[in-house]
């Protein structure tokens, strides 16, 4: 049973954080653009005990972190796991399209830890890094190219392997500012890259097994966007390249006993600025998980559940992060037919010298805190008003990031 409901304290009331900003950094224009096979693999997570029919009261694991997990806790999910050893490996931090709706149901976001969805060049268009690490699913994707995100932050938060098609290069323009490809050749975790793309720090490219080139259901989809990362066979990879010993991914911090001060929330929608997407969280009791849908306003596709392809069930997610963080232009563009400029999304505290806020959807509830992580640490740390850790719920987490300086999306709770 994934939701506790007996087991929620009193509510107290709760002061947002304010946060002072004296920041002077190079923002972003904000330029509007325009804007099968099915086979599930089990899952290898365990929720809590259902309770029997004498009513007596299970024993509840955790909670569990910050830090010292023990060994049958996933400290991504604070889910106990049936075999550990799934556990002794890097998480795989896979990039998938939102492009447009042929892409879409996407494959495995279902399967993943935690998934990153953050705005792109442009500020209209969004994708998703997605974590794998307490499960295989079959496929991941489509799988799309890198951004300045993943090589500045979220390889360094998860310790894990990049796994991307394509990345912005200078190599018909040198002299010109590195760009992706670049970034990623001289980062130290270089060797944990699984790409198309030839790196020459790497020395190689990959093809199959680690990709397959997959016919989508909808033909009208273009062929760069029917590439799919087998998660298995690239963790097989890791282990013959000897790098996939397992990262230090303390920093969160999970209970199933809902936080004091959470405000009732049945809805979250956070509307990207101009014809981007429009996504929405639902609060569905009977499952005690956020559901996931998406406006797709570019395309002018209604409000409709996102789904898995590998299950064809929507998405669901037991924890929703509401992250500000602040966006400012590269040195480089990385859309050169629109004149688009690559984005930093900034997980860097230290940079700006004061802590960023966060929304907590869970449990049909919402918290508001804050983030913080300096630069070149690991995980994130999600923290309450009183900057103590906050308690996320056992389960999954989708982090939806938005900028919190220039084109900010419009960010909706209900009630």
């Amino acid at each position: 049973m994934r939701s506790v409901k007996h087991l929620l304290l009193p509510l107290l009331a709760i002061l947002a954080s304010g946060i002072a900003c004296n920041l002077n950094p190079q923002p972003a224009t904000p330029t509007a653009t325009p804007a099968q096979i099915v086979i599930p693999t089990p899952t290898v997570e365990t929720p809590p005990p259902a309770e029997t029919d004498a009513a007596v009261t299970p024993t509840i694991p955790g909670p569990f972190g910050p830090g010292g997990f023990p060994a049958d806790v996933n400290p991504l999910t604070g889910l106990v796991v049936s075999d550990p050893n799934v556990l002794n490996r890097r998480p795989l931090l896979v990039k998938v399209s939102n492009e447009k709706p042929d892409v879409r149901p996407q494959s495995g976001l279902s399967f993943a830890d935690h998934v990153w969805e953050y705005q792109m060049e442009g500020m209209g268009l969004t994708r998703y890094t997605a974590v794998f690490y307490g499960q295989t699913p079959e496929r991941a994707g489509s799988v799309r190219s890198a951004r300045l995100i993943d090589v500045e932050h979220l390889m360094d938060m998860y310790g894990g392997i990049l796994v991307y098609s394509g990345g912005s290069s200078n190599r018909h323009a040198p002299g010109t500012p590195p760009r992706i490809n670049e970034l990623i050749g001289a980062a130290p975790w270089v060797q944990r890259v699984v790409t198309q793309d030839y790196i020459p720090a790497v020395g190689v490219s990959y093809s199959e097994p680690y990709f397959r080139r997959l016919d989508y259901p909808k033909a009208s989809i273009d062929d760069y966007q029917k590439l799919f990362a087998i998660p298995a066979e690239i963790w097989k990879l890791a282990a013959e390249k000897k790098i996939n010993d397992r990262p230090n991914l303390d920093g969160l911090y999970f209970d199933y006993t809902p936080p004091p001060g959470g405000v009732q929330t049945n809805e979250a929608s956070i509307d990207y600025m101009g014809k981007g997407p429009k996504r929405t969280w639902r609060w569905d009791a009977g499952s005690g998980r956020w559901l996931n849908s998406m406006e797709d306003q570019q395309f002018n596709v209604p409000d409709a559940p996102e789904k898995d392809l590998l299950t064809g069930q929507q998405l669901a997610f037991d924890n929703v992060v509401i992250l500000h963080a602040f966006i400012y232009d590269g040195d480089f563009l990385e859309d050169e037919k629109n004149n688009l400029p690559s984005l930093h999304v900034n997980l860097d505290q230290d940079q700006w010298g004061f802590p960023a806020r966060i929304t907590l959807l869970r449990d049909g509830m919402r918290f508001e805190g804050t983030w913080q992580r300096n630069l070149g640490e690991g995980m994130i740390r999600l923290l309450d008003a009183n900057g103590n850790p906050m308690a996320l719920k056992p389960g999954t987490i989708w982090f939806q990031t938005v900028s919190n300086n220039v084109a900010k999306p419009e960010v909706v709770l209900l009630p």
